[in-house]
């Protein structure tokens, strides 16, 4: 008559216990490292983090862990990066949604926090570190009188960064490629402190910000 209906039942039970056991070992087994993960970054941020200015990476060697987990996931969902005319943003977007899982993205995000920070040259001629300081005071009150931000309240730190990055970074926001999205909780906030910055003050901030300790 065949299997008795409780045999069946403990049969089946049996068979989803040891599939199930062996879908955990394969995911476990098939699981990415960090820097495994970060091997499609090299091209662009460079083997050690250093970044490649001709490309628009900007060195994220050192970064916390919680900033570029955060940055990922911002470009996953398309709240930063989602502007036509932002080249490198587009990029990115495309790049972060390689990342398979948060597991994943957490993983590449604590590789990169884990590489020795590369400090660069300033890259803008113009830059006036003191000019900049008085500028910067829009800033201070959101990322810290030593631009390091604020990990409970998702502000990114700013102090060591390169100079031509994070003129990039507010220039983008002022003309709009940054901070207009509707899911962009923040990029409003930046865009008004942008807003007034004259082109010198943009040069003159970035050159400030990239002379505070890291």
């Amino acid at each position: 008559m065949g299997i008795p209906f409780v045999r069946m039942i403990a049969t089946v039970g049996s068979l989803t216990g040891v599939l199930t056991m062996t879908g955990c070992a394969r995911s476990s087994a098939a699981s990415i490292s960090g820097a495994e993960l970060f091997e499609a970054c090299v091209p662009c941020h460079g083997a050690a983090g250093e970044g490649r200015a001709a490309l628009g990476a900007p060195a994220i060697a050192g970064l916390p862990a919680w900033y570029v987990s955060a940055q990922l996931e911002r470009f996953q969902t398309g709240a930063r990066g989602r502007h036509a005319d932002d080249i490198e943003g587009l990029r990115m977007q495309a790049m972060s949604r390689q990342l398979r899982s948060e597991t994943e993205t957490k993983a590449v995000a604590r590789h990169v926090a884990s590489l020795p920070h590369v400090s660069r040259t300033a890259a803008i001629g113009g830059g006036d570190a003191a000019a900049g300081q008085r500028a910067y005071l829009l800033c201070a009150s959101c990322h810290g009188v030593t631009g390091r931000g604020f990990e409970a309240g998702n502000v990114p730190p700013l102090a060591g960064m390169d100079d031509w990055y994070v003129a990039a970074q507010i220039r983008k926001f002022k003309n709009g490629m940054r901070g207009t999205m509707p899911d962009d909780a923040f990029g409003p906030v930046m865009r008004a402190v942008a807003a007034p910055l004259s082109a010198e003050d943009i040069d003159h901030v970035a050159a400030y910000v990239h002379a505070l300790s890291r």
